[in-house]
């Protein structure tokens, strides 16, 4: 224990112990400066900002050497179509311009690819209005027109008709014209005969009367399913109803399908 304590005087009275120590501490100094004053906000460019430049209605090209002179990289996303401008043109950017951020930052921008995607028409008979404008908005068309069906039906503010019809093809962005329910008539038709015709036939025999043929059968296609005889009807011949109503046309000897309560009610006046 002694020689140790004398040891540790000798050192701690060395002067060029401390000289190396002073030293060593120094360079640590220097080293901790160096790195937070110089080397880290080079790096994560701290305290530093640039403001977004506006590169909307510029071509793609042009747009990158701007954000390129700001120190910062433009990145292409999604290409969509606009009527409006011309291909390869920036019209939309993210982050917004004159929004401040770090240098070197991704602006992604969206640009015209100069053809318009098509889309599949959508059914939107039998939905609400709103449904069916929402229907449409979801792949990428619009409302055209939206008007009254000059034929009445049962259930009120609800698609009767479209056109183009479900399953065509338009250019995205493209209109759709809708026709909508007023409620029934006031006035009371005879259901006609119907057995023996082809359905087009009987549909149109009853659209004329202003009543709603709902065509029951086998085939979802529709060429075919014009084409096929009418075995039954749900309404017998003669019956007087409201314009308006529906009349069900079978084209195969099937159960009979009850009409809803709230639908004879409606057909008879009392739910209005």
């Amino acid at each position: 224990m002694a020689k140790r304590s004398k040891g540790t005087r000798f050192v701690l009275a060395n002067k060029y112990f401390w000289i190396g120590l002073a030293f060593l501490a120094a360079i640590g100094l220097g080293l901790y400066l160096v790195l937070n004053n110089v080397l880290m906000p080079s790096y994560t460019r701290q305290g530093l900002t640039v403001t977004v430049p506006d590169v909307r209605n510029k071509s793609y090209e042009e747009a990158a050497r701007v954000l390129a002179a700001h120190d910062l990289k433009a990145e292409r996303i999604v290409e969509r179509f606009n009527p409006r401008l011309a291909r390869d043109i920036v019209y939309e950017q993210t982050p917004e311009p004159n929004v401040t951020v770090k240098p070197g930052r991704h602006v992604f921008v969206t640009v015209n690819s100069g053809q318009a995607l098509m889309v599949t028409v959508p059914r939107v008979g039998d939905l609400s209005l709103r449904e069916a404008e929402n229907r449409l908005k979801a792949v990428g068309l619009k409302v055209e027109d939206l008007l009254p069906d000059t034929i009445p039906s049962p259930y009120p503010n609800t698609i009767t008709r479209q056109d183009p019809m479900p399953g065509d093809s338009l250019p995205q962005g493209a209109g759709v014209r809708l026709w909508y329910s007023t409620g029934l008539g006031q006035t009371y038709v005879q259901v006609p005969d119907l057995i023996g015709m082809s359905v087009r036939d009987a549909s149109q025999r009853l659209l004329d009367l202003k009543l709603r043929p709902v065509v029951v059968g086998e085939t979802e296609e529709q060429a075919a399913l014009d084409e096929q005889e009418v075995r039954r009807q749900s309404r017998e011949p003669g019956t007087e109803i409201r314009a308006g109503s529906e009349v069900r046309i079978f084209t195969e000897e099937a159960e009979e399908v009850d009409i809803p309560p709230i639908l004879e009610q409606q057909e008879q006046g009392l739910g209005f």
